[in-house]
């Protein structure tokens, strides 16, 4: 099945919800995020719009925040979805010295130093949550964490 990720991109410099269908359009939503990162008002989320929705306000049942610090050539992502009781981030053995990556942008609440993935592990990470439907990528380590 093909399915259709959203996301919401929340910044200074674009302001867009953005559809992506194939891979081609998921990298120009990739694209426009990272470009756009200096300026985030709110971490940009990925959803497939295919998945369920739950209670009256319809929120997703998963979902993919992401950061990312170009400059450094670092990204992280938080996790929640399906067969997990909790939310999760990823997890990597390197540390990007300098990094600065926040699980929440709202209340600066930042990723632990060693949640940080290249932005190549991004890419990965989100065209395998898309290519799934949703579920959480496996080409990088994930850690639970305590909030969404």
């Amino acid at each position: 099945m093909n399915y259709t990720l959203e996301f919401g991109l929340e910044a200074v410099t674009d302001d867009a919800t953005i559809i992506a269908r194939n891979a081609e359009e998921v990298d120009a939503a990739l694209d426009r995020i990272i470009a756009a990162s200096a300026t985030f008002n709110h971490n940009p989320t990925a959803f497939v719009l295919e998945r369920p929705r739950l209670g009256p306000l319809r929120f997703p049942d998963h979902g993919l925040k992401i950061d990312v610090d170009p400059e450094r050539g670092a990204a992280a992502l938080a996790w929640v979805g399906p067969g997990y009781d909790s939310p999760w981030m990823t997890h990597s053995d390197r540390s990007v010295s300098g990094a600065s990556l926040h699980k929440d942008i709202d209340s600066a609440t930042p990723f632990p130093a060693n949640a940080a993935i290249t932005l190549d592990q991004l890419r990965a990470a989100v065209h395998e949550f898309h290519d799934s439907g949703g579920h959480r990528p496996t080409c990088v380590e994930w850690q639970p964490t305590d909030g969404w």
